[in-house]
């Protein structure tokens, strides 16, 4: 997928502006808390409508405002040339070509955007939640029958715990969600471990290059809740911890609480990598995801890196470029000036000053 535009009104600490996205290297640059990253966050919202920043939609709209709004043109081979508006206020709505899409599950994985930031570092340091939610909306991209599942799953766990707060202990009262949330479990626990493994297999290969073959290795292990796999094992433990689940208030066991930490050199990645391991097993995952995603679909994801590339040595940096397809567009911030880059000869240079954008 490629990126033409995308035109920007109150959105975070921009009133208006409209940038030119039509390149295949794009470089913005600027002081920090310019709008940089702004910028890049917005153009996250064509993969899933979803910020990779916040959960709050509303923190989005700049401030003494109601509402903010994102235009942005894209061309993909399989749809050709779509402009996308993304309108926000407390909640969203998307329209593509002027159609309404009254469905999020029709409109994740359309745009395929691939944010690589800072942040990733914490699929290695950060809670199971910050895992669940990466890998969650990466397999929901390429997998619509997940993401139905994923859903069906969380909106009959969320009538489950009220039954838990209010301390209800009829049978008949729990079993039609239980029954409900073990068939949505079979699917995705089924899923996520598939993903999990192409992903573990790819990410490893793409970390041994980032290592420059200094014997490093990573791999990403599923840690699931518990070991319930088919539909009546999920339904045999929910009503199994019905009664301690009661006395919690809160469903403990099930795909919500999996876990799948990443592991270097056969250690915690977490507790052992240094810095620079940590940082080269999230961008090695990443990579994965843009590669799976690329083989499923037959489109390469845009791919928005938010000021990572200083973070590596130059070995690393140059290794990340042999990584990443000439063919696929790569859309960058940097406080610094365009990279002599051999992988990427010409880059497009939009400077960011105080929420405006200048080519």
């Amino acid at each position: 997928m490629k990126i033409k535009f995308a035109r920007l009104q109150n959105f975070r600490n921009v009133a208006f502006a409209e940038i030119d996205l039509d390149a295949d290297s794009v470089w913005i640059c600027g002081a920090n808390a310019q709008g940089k990253t702004n910028l890049l966050e917005a153009l996250g919202l064509l993969a899933a409508a979803r910020s990779f920043r916040t959960s709050d939609i509303s923190a989005l709209v700049k401030k003494g405002e109601k509402s903010a709004a994102a235009l942005f043109g894209a061309r993909t081979e399989e749809a050709g040339d779509s402009e996308i508006l993304i309108e926000i206020s407390k909640t969203r709505k998307i329209s593509v070509d002027g159609a309404e899409i009254g469905r999020l599950g029709d409109f994740i994985g359309r745009f395929p955007a691939l944010p690589m930031t800072s942040e990733d570092v914490k699929i290695l340091r950060g809670s199971p939640e910050t895992r669940r939610r990466d890998v969650d909306m990466f397999i929901s991209g390429i997998d619509p029958e997940y993401f139905d599942a994923l859903r069906r799953y969380h909106s009959a766990l969320g009538h489950r715990n009220a039954l838990l707060r209010a301390e209800e202990t009829a049978d008949e009262l729990y079993s039609p969600f239980e029954i409900q949330m073990a068939r949505a479990a079979e699917t995705v626990s089924q899923k996520r471990r598939e993903r999990l493994a192409q992903m573990a297999q790819i990410a490893g290969e793409r970390y041994a290059r980032l290592a420059r073959g200094n014997g490093e290795g990573a791999e990403i292990e599923m840690k699931p809740s518990s070991e319930a796999e088919g539909c009546e094992d999920f339904r045999e433990m929910l009503a199994r911890e019905r009664a301690g689940d009661i006395e919690r208030r809160a469903t403990r066991k099930g795909p919500h609480r999996d876990d799948f930490p990443v592991r270097i050199g056969g250690l915690d990645a977490k507790t052992y990598a240094s810095e620079g391991q940590q940082r080269s097993a999230a961008l090695a995952i990443k990579l994965a995801q843009f590669e799976i995603f690329k083989a499923e679909k037959g489109t390469e994801p845009a791919i928005l890196c938010d000021d990572i590339l200083g973070e590596l040595d130059a070995a690393r940096r140059a290794a990340f470029w042999e990584c990443v397809p000439p063919s696929a567009q790569v859309i960058s911030t940097a406080t610094s000036d365009a990279p002599d880059c051999a992988a990427r000869k010409s880059w497009k240079t939009v400077r960011v000053e105080n929420g405006k954008y200048f080519s």
